[in-house]
């Protein structure tokens, strides 16, 4: 029983799952989100229980997290055997081969896990498990693209169950706070190559770009041409801002006083948490109250296991969503 215990704590380190509730939280947003608007009722999201919707995409979540962070350990061996040796592959607690094939076996999770979403969604899955791909073999050597990349990253899988959705200011929300946490990540660890001012202006342009394309898919989908639903007023964005708010203030109280690898550990981690609290937001100003309970539960249960975990993994940080 021990060395299962320690086999599956070893599996949890590879995978970063201490992080992954954040992307479960995305994806459940707009389950919960497109199950409650008439407009959508013809996807196949709506054709399972809501139970069974939740758990396959938690399952989609999990699969592309761990597909991701896996592979970016397998080709990150050779840096990590002279800068991070206790990880579990240059630590020798895992093998290469057993890498691959939880990396291999993670991705078809996530695959068969798209399909009851129908084919926008299972094609949504496949364009972000190549994102992933992308991001691990060459974006992350490119800071400027990298951190592009692995917002949309976010931003794919989080449509998967509803790739018509036209309410897309949550998304373009998670987007942007990946982007930050993750340009924050990189500068606190003091990962190379370094971002240079260039690379600042490219991922500003890029920012830039890619809130335009989504902001302006919402606008064309939606019947009033806004980016609010059903003429929904500003209002509504009172919560999310406060949820932004205070996000901020956590982070400069928790990571403030340290810095370096830890920081931006912690930084990575209280930023996989807060995608929960933006849901509940969004969902408290729309009135879904529901909707907003289940995610509030889930946050909660989310830190405490993130927390719990954590302790027992001694997670290292890693790619941001697909970590990240």
């Amino acid at each position: 029983m021990p060395r299962l215990a320690a086999k599956l704590l070893t599996a949890f380190q590879l995978t970063r799952l201490s992080l992954v509730f954040g992307a479960i939280a995305d994806v459940w947003f707009v389950v919960l989100f497109t199950r409650g608007n008439p407009r959508y009722a013809s996807l196949p999201v709506n054709d399972i229980p809501l139970v069974v919707d939740l758990l396959v995409a938690a399952v989609l979540s999990i699969g592309l997290f761990a597909f991701a962070t896996t592979l970016n350990d397998l080709l990150d061996v050779r840096h990590d055997t002279a800068f991070s040796p206790d990880r579990p592959l240059p630590a020798g607690r895992i093998r290469a081969g057993q890498a691959v094939v939880i990396a291999i076996g993670a991705l078809l999770a996530a695959v068969a896990a798209a399909i009851p979403f129908g084919t926008g969604g299972l094609v949504l899955a496949v364009i972000a498990a190549t994102a992933a791909l992308f991001y691990n073999a060459a974006g992350k050597h490119l800071p400027a693209v990298g951190v592009i990349v692995a917002g949309l990253v976010h931003v794919t899988h989080m449509l998967v169950p509803n790739h018509l959705l036209a309410f897309l200011l949550p998304v373009w929300l998670v987007f942007s706070h990946v982007l930050v946490i993750s340009i924050l990540g990189h500068v606190l660890d003091g990962k190379r190559p370094r971002l240079t001012s260039l690379g600042v202006i490219g991922i500003v342009l890029g920012w830039i770009f890619w809130s335009t394309v989504i902001l302006g898919i919402a606008v064309n989908r939606d019947p009033d041409g806004g980016v609010l639903p059903d003429g929904r007023t500003g209002t509504l964005l009172i919560w999310p801002v406060l949820a932004i708010v205070a996000f901020a203030a956590l982070a400069w109280r928790k990571v403030g006083p340290v810095r370096g690898t830890l920081a931006a550990e912690k930084l990575r981690r209280y930023g996989a948490m807060w995608h929960g609290v933006y849901g509940a937001a969004w969902f408290v100003g729309l009135g879904m109250w529901q909707a907003a309970l289940i995610m509030t539960f889930f946050t909660f249960f989310g830190i405490a296991t993130m927390t719990l975990l954590k302790e027992f993994t001694a997670t290292e940080p890693g790619m941001i969503g697909y970590r990240v």
